[in-house]
């Protein structure tokens, strides 16, 4: 009786580079706005550049009241866009925080003024 091997699509036992056996990168984030200054009403993008070891999610504030999730499933890289409209006039910083398995927690921010 022989016996065969049967290897079922790119199924790989004992891999190299699982991205459990990969380095975790350091935690870090960056933050940047389509504008600085706006109407109210109008809409801001916001760009999170992302990195770590095993990444969670990210939590937003706008600093008007309003606050987002975003989950990003562990991932060690990422870019995420958000948008979001300021409806009364002042000066706001946005907070952006990364939740990392491994690093813990990281922010960077932005200051908008609506006029």
């Amino acid at each position: 009786m022989s016996r065969r091997l049967l290897l079922i699509g790119a199924l790989v036992l004992g891999g190299a580079c699982t991205q459990s056996s990969l380095e975790a990168l350091p935690l870090q984030i960056s933050v940047a706005a389509s504008r600085a200054t706006a109407a109210p009403g109008d809409t801001i993008v916001f760009v999170a550049t992302i990195q770590g070891g095993s990444l969670l999610g990210l939590d937003v504030d706008y600093g008007d009241t309003m606050t987002e999730q975003y989950g990003t499933g562990g991932a060690r890289t990422g870019k995420v866009s958000f948008h979001h409209a300021y409806a009364t006039r002042g000066t706001f910083v946005t907070k952006i925080t990364v939740t990392d398995a491994t690093a813990g927690q990281k922010s960077a921010s932005v200051e908008i003024r609506v006029n």
